[in-house]
């Protein structure tokens, strides 16, 4: 990833980066600290013009209903491209997958896993559920 942000950083002016980077903090209403994270993730989010990324954060926040914080936790998100919605798709059966594989199946000898995970997704980890580091 390094070596993408210094191509990226490299091949546009500094006025273009901070540009970029006031352009994530006033969509996005993050600090400078959440934003340097989330390019650390995804560097490739520099290059990807203001157009661009101003019709995929609507997207994301308008119909899939997700928050600017959770987008920032998640640049690849931004990464996607709206024009095949195969990706959407793929996505959504991934998380589906997941619930199969991982929640459904351990409902019985986990009580709560259910309410435990959906609590998880909406950004609400009860304090009894100890997180690993």
């Amino acid at each position: 990833m390094f070596k993408y942000a210094v191509s990226l950083v490299a091949d546009n002016s500094k006025e273009k980066v901070a540009a970029k980077l006031e352009f994530f903090k006033r969509t996005l209403g993050c600090s400078e600290s959440e934003l340097s994270i989330a390019i650390s993730k995804m560097p490739r989010i520099l290059g990807i013009s203001d157009e661009n990324l101003t019709c995929k954060i609507e997207f994301l926040v308008n119909e899939v209903g997700m928050e600017p914080q959770y987008i920032l936790e998640r640049p690849v998100l931004l990464g996607y491209s709206l024009e095949n919605n195969r990706t959407y798709f793929t996505l959504a059966n991934m998380v589906d997958a997941f619930i199969l594989k991982f929640i459904d199946c351990h409902q019985d000898s986990v009580p709560g896993l259910a309410a435990y995970y959906a609590k998880a997704c909406a950004g609400d980890v009860p304090p009894e559920v100890q997180l690993l580091s």
